[in-house]
């Protein structure tokens, strides 16, 4: 059984007899967690439509674009010299699961032109499965302790942080509950240490954030947090790394959501400049 036939039979338990979302923007469409299940299943399964730059594409990656636009002719769309991902009413739609970085000169070039949605999937819950190399076996599904938070799409923001407070662009996180299947090949006694993860695939939509302007940063603060707080305060409080957390209060800062207060002996010091709400 492959991790994609595995998780294709569990999707199969979730999915209604639903029609998968109209198509028409994203406002029209909202967040609808039957669709999301049905776009899931259909990735797991391989039965996506084909098109430009699908042919290595991840079964997290074409649910998400498949949910989003379910319209063959809108999706793998050519633009001003770029493959977008989406190209519909709602203007262009471009699903990036990791790496920001690579984006970066790919969307300056498009939003001097266009209005551009950048989605990003956060696993706000994870199963953990294991994959025999040599048999094939999977076995292990265990649910892993670590939660996301929203506040874990700032490990990438950050890598786009000029371009974040641009009028053309709106942000999406979407919060996933997801498989991730990973190879008993690393190290230790269990192989599980540094082990290589084979693919995730997703199960349901739990939530979507949307950030539409720069006030709205405020929906990717953690609750918990002190009137005033350090970076490290902040790292705790979103369960992210430090670095993700100092790149986050730059964000935060250049937003005007978050001002700096002084210093804490070498630490910096912030507060929030109104409620975290948005």
């Amino acid at each position: 059984c492959t991790p994609l036939r595995a998780a294709r039979l569990h999707l199969q338990t979730l999915c209604a007899a639903v029609t998968i979302g109209s198509g028409f923007g994203l406002e029209a469409f909202g967040m609808d967690k039957q669709a999301f299940a049905r776009a899931a299943a259909k990735a797991a399964d391989g039965a996506a439509d084909s098109g430009i730059g699908t042919r290595n594409e991840s079964p997290l990656h074409a649910a998400l674009k498949l949910y989003f636009e379910p319209r063959c002719a809108f999706r793998e769309v050519p633009v001003d010299g770029y493959i977008v991902d989406i190209k519909n009413e709602a203007g262009i739609i471009e699903i990036q699961t990791r790496n920001f970085l690579k984006l970066k000169r790919k969307l300056a070039a498009l939003l001097e032109h266009h209005a551009v949605t950048l989605v990003y999937p956060v696993a706000a819950v994870k199963w953990v499965l294991w994959i025999d190399p040599d048999t094939g076996e999977i076995t292990g599904r265990r649910k892993s302790p670590k939660r996301c938070l929203p506040a874990a799409a700032f490990a990438e923001l950050g890598c786009i942080q000029g371009l974040l407070l641009h009028p053309n662009l709106r942000i999406r996180i979407a919060m996933l509950e997801l498989e991730e299947y990973k190879y008993l090949n690393g190290y230790g006694e269990n192989r599980k240490r540094r082990a290589t993860r084979a693919v995730r695939v997703p199960l349901g939509l739990l939530d979507e954030i949307s950030v539409d302007a720069p006030a709205q940063f405020t929906r990717l603060i953690p609750p918990g947090l002190p009137p005033c707080f350090t970076a490290e305060a902040f790292r705790k409080a979103a369960g992210i790394s430090l670095s993700a957390a100092q790149a986050a209060l730059r964000i935060l800062c250049a937003a005007g959501v978050a001002v700096h207060t002084g210093k804490q002996g070498r630490r910096y010091v912030y507060a929030l400049a109104g409620p975290a709400t948005g």
